[in-house]
């Protein structure tokens, strides 16, 4: 019965910490810190929900500033994912990005595998592609 519970509250920790990255990255972006950042989570998903006023990202007003938001918040979502795996060692896969320029809102999709990164997968990396013959021969 705690198991479930274990696994919400990690759940939380890791959207918790996907929020604050968001912020610092929109704050990066813009100079300001986004109007609002929630966070929705059940089972491996995890949505970030982010309003923010448009006009700060607008740059020249002679532009059309949509396509600008778009390919900007494209970066995020890998960004983010990074920042979490980096400071937790749990892998987030990022998925779709959904923006709404003239709205301000921005909704940011990720999956979260069930357990933390094996340090020593890393040494063991391309230990599959060994020879056959290796993998059999007596230490």
């Amino acid at each position: 019965m705690s198991e479930p519970n274990a696994h919400s509250s990690e759940a939380t920790l890791l959207g918790e910490l996907a929020r604050e990255v968001l912020i610092d990255l929109y704050a990066a972006l813009s100079g300001r810190s986004p109007t609002a950042v929630r966070v929705y989570g059940e089972a491996d998903a995890l949505l970030l929900l982010m309003r923010f006023d448009p006009a700060e990202l607008s740059g020249l007003r002679e532009m059309p500033f949509e396509p600008l938001i778009d390919t900007t918040f494209i970066a995020l979502p890998s960004m983010i994912a990074s920042a979490v795996e980096n400071r937790t060692g749990r892998t987030l896969y990022p998925g779709n990005l959904s923006v709404c320029a003239e709205r301000g809102l921005a909704v940011f999709a990720f999956s979260a595998l069930g357990e933390e990164r094996d340090d020593r997968a890393r040494d063991d990396l391309f230990a599959s592609l060994a020879p056959a013959s290796r993998a059999l021969a007596p230490s």
